[in-house]
């Protein structure tokens, strides 16, 4: 299988804090603005991703409803964690070399086998670094776990990743700057459209347009609703900011924006984000890894009402994953080092006879 260029340097990103929450440095460091485009040695079949989209939230609708329909036409079935976490996942990807290779096309090159083993790739890359956020996402990737794909499963999860690719998802979340990866929500609009209006109603679910959610970040900063003038602090970091129906985060997007052009790290707030739909839960996780919001995040999949200690049980649960995956390692490691020396046995033995 070729080795795909999948991912910007995940191991330079800080630990996350999945129990309490560090005390944030006293200066912040200053988020970068959208870089200014770059010249290209040599023609390249697609433009660098370095410049703003004019209109993210009109393209995360468009990719979210050629994501939907071909998930419809192809008569995908009614597991509609699989079209979203399909989008989830190649939005979690981040290419760590924009004048290399052409991932989309590499990506699409692929036969059937290779594609879903990129997609366990993704998933499981993710958790090694944030096993919290991508076990809240479970829903979008146990069927990977599947023992067989059949070739019909097969045949529509690559026409919804053809479908997003083509209407320009890496040109919303193939950024390096984290400003222009959070420009939209390209997964509420993929939630919404799969799933009928009928099932959205019985789930008490009205997602906030971006635009909406953006507006109303900027209103409640300058202080200002509907004439009144609010007292409102200026954000400092180490403060908690909490969504009790996140849906799929959109409010936090905004926030988390209007923090950076304040000069602000998102990185260095508390986020926490609840919802009773498991999916919409799912896609606030993923979403808070792809916005860059930092290591102290909690989601929560809960009735904000009925459980007014959603965000500390969660909190709990993510402590518990978080030792799993250090017991994973260290079970992995000893298994590695067992290897390691049966083939320098072997090699002795060998060199011996």
């Amino acid at each position: 299988m070729t080795q795909l260029d999948l991912f910007a340097a995940l191991e330079d990103e800080p630990e996350p804090i999945p129990a309490t929450f560090a005390a944030a440095p006293e200066k912040p460091p200053v988020p970068s603005s959208p870089p200014a485009a770059a010249a290209v040695a040599q023609p390249r079949p697609r433009p660098r991703r370095t410049k703003p989209v004019s209109d993210p939230h009109g393209q995360a609708m468009r990719i979210g409803e050629a994501a939907a329909g071909v998930w419809h036409r192809q008569h995908g079935g009614t597991r509609i964690e699989v079209p979203v976490g399909i989008v989830a996942a190649l939005a979690l990807i981040r290419q760590r070399d924009e004048s290399g290779p052409d991932l989309q096309a590499q990506i699409l090159s692929q036969d059937d086998s290779q594609l879903i083993a990129m997609f366990r790739e993704i998933w499981s890359t993710h958790w090694m670094h944030r096993p919290d956020l991508i076990d809240r996402a479970r829903i979008l990737h146990e069927w990977l776990n599947d023992e067989e794909i059949d070739n019909h499963r097969a045949y529509v999860v690559r026409a919804v990743t053809k479908a997003a690719l083509e209407h320009g998802l890496f040109d919303l979340t193939g950024h390096a700057d984290p400003y222009l990866r959070a420009q939209t929500d390209v997964l509420s609009p993929v939630m919404m459209l799969v799933r009928s209006s009928g099932a959205q109603q019985g789930l008490g679910e009205y997602h906030t347009p971006a635009s909406v959610a953006d507006a109303m970040a900027n209103i409640v900063a300058a202080g200002t609703v509907m004439d009144i003038q609010l007292a409102v602090d200026a954000p400092q970091a180490g403060e908690h900011i909490h969504d009790p129906a996140a849906g799929s985060g959109g409010l936090l997007r905004s926030a988390a924006q209007h923090l950076r052009e304040q000069g602000l790290d998102p990185a260095q707030f508390q986020w926490s984000m609840v919802d009773i739909d498991e999916i919409a839960a799912a896609c606030a996780a993923v979403n808070s890894i792809i916005w860059m919001l930092g290591p102290r995040v909690t989601v929560a999949c809960a009735d904000s009402l009925a459980s007014p200690n959603a965000v500390e049980d969660a909190m709990k649960h993510a402590r518990a994953v978080f030792a799993h995956r250090d017991e994973m390692l260290g079970k992995a490691r000893i298994i590695a080092a067992i290897r390691q020396t049966q083939q320098l046995l072997e090699q002795g033995t060998a060199v011996a006879a």
